[in-house]
């Protein structure tokens, strides 16, 4: 009897620890885990005393959410180069440089407020520039966990890093109120500062192992064009933007407007914007806790649109409650569903995203989310400004019902991919001798099509052509011979011998699905395949 009943509970358990704190096994992600845990506790804090801060300088609802917006705007502004430089670059080093910059702008923080020189101005200014070491920060060290753990943990190893911030967002909030209420904005500042120390001492410790790269990294701007150009041709990742987008817009008046929801809904004081911040971060740490076991048991649409549903009921009730414990409750729920939204679409760009552009596709996705916040909380703190607190919760609420319809276009991907480098393709050296920056490189094929399959042929190389050109083709196009219409070319041009070689070694596992149903017509000729340099009028002959 005894068995029956508590044997499910024993396997629910054990499947819950199997899917979510794998993880931790690595000693490596462990302790870089808890030293970034450590600092989003001062993160936390810093934020709660600022916020609050800033409705004893100026207490207008604009002036209040723009402390989010000024924490959030430098993420979506550096992101991209700050994913540029992720992908290219040594990811330790930049982490190490982010914690030093985000440390240099909460000492100099704290130093205003131990000398009462804070202005609303100064306090914007200062924490951007926190916001700037994490915008630098986060690409690197989401691109890391592949280099840290196996792939199958992760979707783990994400609700972790979800977990080390809301353990801080569940417990910082109280702690820092209370502090703020005994101590003042500065004592908390300086706790901030000291956060960083840890995070800087565990990258110091070791080296985070990277595969070597065989190819020159790509100098900055041509590494943001790939980036972009990958996303453009993308089929999955612009619908995980767009969820991404649009949930982050409305959600993000929660956070922004929460000091308020205290001061004016509650006629609460420091303690008590604490308890409701702890409320979203209790949630989040539940979100984060359940999030790798959930996406497995019910599948990543489904958990989304559930979350969406349950945050806008918490938006909606937030805007009529004047009774606190039902606040702290709604902030729970709305905590709950802002990592079961905000960390799956998170999990899904990896997952997504081959190894040489992910640091890239976490940026198009912090821009996406953390753009829909930052813009969010200043247009939710100008609405509350113009029809009232009450008002632009209860608009947001109509806003996340239309977002969550809207989104039901742009459906998450359901099936898991296989975007590891395809490494049975050779690229045999050329007899010509040539450097890498020879070019244009044209590489011609000839297929032989009959012509009873000439349409399905066609659909198949536009395909690969958007895989060719998504992977750095400068152009792409298919050709069919006129005068023999079962033979057809395809060209393929890149703009030098370095842009070719970047463009083969990106060719994935899943990819050769959609290569090896072109192949099927490849004429038996030699040689079928041409590649040609090509040579401006007036150069001198390559040897």
């Amino acid at each position: 009897m005894q068995n029956r009943i508590f044997r499910p509970l024993i396997d629910g358990f054990s499947a819950w620890r199997d899917a979510s704190l794998t993880p931790l096994k690595h000693t490596h992600f462990r302790v870089l885990w808890l030293a970034a845990m450590a600092s989003n506790f001062g993160a936390v804090m810093q934020t709660v005393a600022a916020s609050w801060l800033m409705t004893t300088l100026d207490p207008s609802p604009n002036k209040v959410a723009l402390v989010q917006t000024a924490a959030m705007l430098p993420i979506v502004v550096l992101a991209l180069p700050a994913g540029a430089l992720a992908d290219t670059a040594d990811r330790r080093m930049l982490m190490l440089l982010s914690q030093l910059i985000g440390l240099f702008g909460a000492a100099l923080l704290a130093l205003l407020a131990i000398n009462n020189a804070i202005t609303p101005v100064t306090l914007l200014a200062f924490t951007a520039v926190i916001g700037a070491a994490t915008a630098l920060h986060q690409p690197s060290w989401q691109a890391s966990f592949a280099d840290l753990i196996p792939k199958k943990d992760l979707t783990a190893a994400i609700g972790m890093n979800s977990l080390a911030f809301n353990v801080a967002r569940s417990l910082g909030p109280a702690l820092g109120g209370a502090m703020l209420a005994a101590a003042g904005a500065a004592t908390v500042f300086v706790v901030n500062a000291f956060s960083f120390l840890g995070l800087i001492a565990a990258l110091l410790w070791r080296k985070i192992d990277k595969p070597a790269a065989t190819l020159p990294p790509e100098p900055m701007g041509e590494a943001i064009r790939a980036g972009l150009r990958y996303v453009a041709m993308s089929p999955t990742l612009p619908p995980i933007y767009l969820r991404s987008a649009l949930f982050a817009f409305g959600g993000s008046i929660v956070p922004a407007l929460a000091p308020l929801v205290a001061h004016d809904f509650l006629n609460s004081g420091p303690i008590e914007y604490g308890l409701l911040l702890a409320g979203f971060g209790v949630g989040s740490l539940f979100g984060a806790l359940m999030l790798a076991y959930f996406r497995v048991r019910y599948g990543v649409e489904r958990l989304v649109t559930v979350a969406n549903i349950a945050y806008t009921v918490a938006v909606f009730v937030l805007g009529l409650s004047r009774y606190l414990p039902l606040s702290i409750c709604m902030m729970a729920v709305a905590g709950a569903c802002w990592i079961f939204v905000l960390a799956s679409v998170s999990t899904s760009v990896q997952l997504c995203s081959p190894r040489w552009i992910v640091g890239r596709a976490i940026a198009f996705s912090q821009i996406a989310s953390v753009g829909g916040i930052a813009i969010g909380a200043f247009i939710w703190g100008a609405v509350a400004n113009k029809i009232g607190l009450q008002g632009a919760f209860l608009t947001a609420a109509a806003y996340l019902v239309a977002a969550s319809l809207i989104g039901r276009f742009a459906p998450l991907p359901q099936s898991e991919f296989n975007l590891s480098p395809n490494d049975d393709l050779t690229i045999p050296p050329p007899r010509l001798h040539i450097d890498n920056q020879t070019g244009p490189i044209i590489v011609t094929i000839e297929y032989e099509v009959p012509q009873k399959d000439a349409a399905s042929f066609l659909a198949t190389m536009h395909q690969l052509g958007r895989i060719r050109k998504r992977d750095g083709a400068q152009r792409w196009r298919i050709f069919q011979d006129i005068d023999r219409p079962e033979i057809w070319y395809e060209q393929i041009e890149s703009a030098t011998w370095l842009d070719h070689l970047r463009r083969a070694s990106r060719f994935t596992i899943d990819d050769m699905a959609i290569r090896m149903e072109a192949e099927k017509y490849r004429t038996q000729e030699m040689p079928a395949l041409k590649r040609m340099a090509q040579r401006p009028r007036g150069s001198e002959p390559l040897h």
